[in-house]
């Protein structure tokens, strides 16, 4: 075990017990983003050079001391200044809820009725509707403080949304997201003692792991048109996968890493970059920046969310119709500027985040209510395999639909936020 995997290692397990420490005290998003990346950047990685099984497709690409010498550096940039910046900042339950009560109900069905919406709306107005919609998630967590039973039923009616919706479609992205998010809030508000947390974070764990063993033979069967009942459906499928010897074979180990595993995609834009494609010396970051600021009609090819076009150009794979992969901020940064450079990329981007994030605290001290929004801001941007574009486009375009939201809340209906 090389230095600098030591030194990742240890550190992820520090913002892992920073972020455990600060679930119930504030709103730990910063804390999340950085567990989230330590793990899918440094702990999976390793993970796979510790296993002796390699997958055909999904392994490393060079060797430990290469790959660790950048990113652990990289990650370490962005993670204290974010932690330096931001420490005095943090999102407390210093305001009476309930007094938005009635609000919460109107962000539900706001949210509720643009989701209907978007089966009608032309291309042009989706991104935006589907902002709108995750409205019902904000109202949901407001609704947690209400003195109703009946309202606090809706928030724990959004989880079981989720978890539908997820069967339905067998994409668990927005389940997983969002039940993070919501326990947190949750969280803000019951102040749980340390043996809950563990026991609730142990149990959501667990299901991650069961929804990435059936994933695959699930979401196979679902998206060849079977009818049946989806529940039935995957915990039969979770019962043909388990075993007694199933966490004892390194191919099982191997498959659940994979998934965990943002560093194959690093790994392979290092591999690739510069030997055959040349550095892209911010071709990236100023399309991200143009698109994110232009709108469509100004530039017509403005890039599409996804990250297929730069997972392709970079890492030398061509993905299959419908398939989207990222090569995520730190691949982006070596991509664009090698080692040393992307570090710096890393470091621009914690400042930039940071900055946001304390904007974002000092608006919450006037409108509390933001607070319950702040998770909608982040929803890409806590992502360890989202780029530049997609994390900047979201953060962007959500905080122009969420200032509009109080702009004319307080102005044409005399809202209290």
């Amino acid at each position: 075990m090389y230095f600098w995997s030591i030194l990742g290692v240890l550190f992820v397990a520090f913002t892992a017990v920073r972020f455990f420490n600060e679930i119930g005290k504030s709103l730990p998003v910063i804390e999340l983003m950085l567990l989230i990346a330590g793990l899918q950047w440094i702990v999976g990685a390793y993970n796979s050079y510790i296993l002796s099984v390699k997958d055909f497709k999904y392994f490393m690409r060079v060797d430990e001391q290469t790959y660790m010498s950048y990113v652990v550096p990289a990650f370490l940039g962005f993670a204290i200044i974010l932690l330096i910046r931001t420490k005095h900042y943090k999102l407390t339950l210093d305001f009476d809820f309930s007094n938005y009560v009635t609000y919460g109900r109107y962000l539900l069905l706001i949210g509720i009725f643009a989701d209907v919406l978007k089966r009608f709306a032309p291309p042009s107005l989706l991104f935006f509707l589907y902002l709108i919609s995750l409205f019902k998630f904000v109202g949901a967590g407001v609704l947690l403080f209400s003195e109703k039973r009946m309202d606090r039923l809706f928030f724990y009616g959004s989880l079981v949304y989720l978890l539908f919706n997820s069967l339905r479609s067998a994409m668990f992205h927005d389940l997983i997201l969002w039940g993070m998010f919501l326990f947190l809030i949750w969280a803000l508000k019951n102040k749980p003692t340390v043996k809950t947390k563990l026991l609730l974070i142990g149990g959501g764990l667990a299901f991650v792991v069961v929804i990435q063993m059936v994933k695959a033979s699930f979401r196979e069967a679902v998206w060849k048109g079977y009818n049946g009942n989806k529940i039935e459906l995957f915990l039969n499928t979770f019962d043909g996968t388990m075993s007694d010897s199933y966490f004892s074979d390194d191919k099982n180990l191997n498959r659940l890493n994979v998934r965990l595993n943002q560093g194959w995609h690093i790994s392979s834009v290092m591999d690739h970059v510069p030997q055959v494609q040349p550095y892209a010396d911010g071709e990236t970051v100023v399309t991200a920046i143009e698109g994110t600021l232009l709108p469509r009609f100004l530039s017509q090819n403005k890039k599409l969310a996804g990250g297929k076009e730069n997972f392709e150009k970079f890492t030398g794979f061509i993905l299959g119709h419908g398939t989207s992969m990222g090569i995520s901020l730190v691949g982006e940064g070596y991509a664009n500027y090698g080692m040393f450079g992307g570090i710096i990329f890393m470091a621009v981007w914690a400042w930039f985040l940071s900055w946001y994030w304390v904007k974002i605290v000092d608006f919450c001290i006037e409108h509390p209510l933001l607070l319950i929004f702040v998770p909608l801001l982040f929803l890409q941007v806590v992502k360890a395999e989202t780029e530049l574009f997609v994390a900047l486009n979201h953060l962007v375009k959500a905080s122009i639909v969420v200032a509009l939201f109080f702009y004319i809340s307080r102005k044409y209906f005399n809202w209290e936020v």
